[in-house]
């Protein structure tokens, strides 16, 4: 729908969410977390990773981290 729309999901799902209606998560595969793994620690950030595999960033961000892979501190913002 976002993409016959040319929104972002985030927007689709917000509509949704506004009319009450239930969304389910998007898991991601084992070779999807293999895949974000070996991105993420060859340095892309995570929007960058989440981008390439066309996945929502905070699900690749929570698997990774499952898998033990440390998360950087984000660029541009004070620790």
């Amino acid at each position: 729908m976002a993409k016959d729309y040319a929104v972002a999901k985030s927007t689709i799902i917000g509509i949704l969410r506004a009319n009450n209606v239930i969304v389910r998560r998007q898991s991601i595969t084992a070779d999807q977390v293999s895949e974000a793994a070996r991105l993420y620690e060859s340095g892309l950030s995570l929007s960058q990773v989440a981008e390439a595999l066309k996945v929502n960033q905070e699900t690749m961000r929570v698997a990774i981290m499952k898998v033990g892979v440390e998360i950087r501190p984000a660029t541009g913002r004070p620790e």
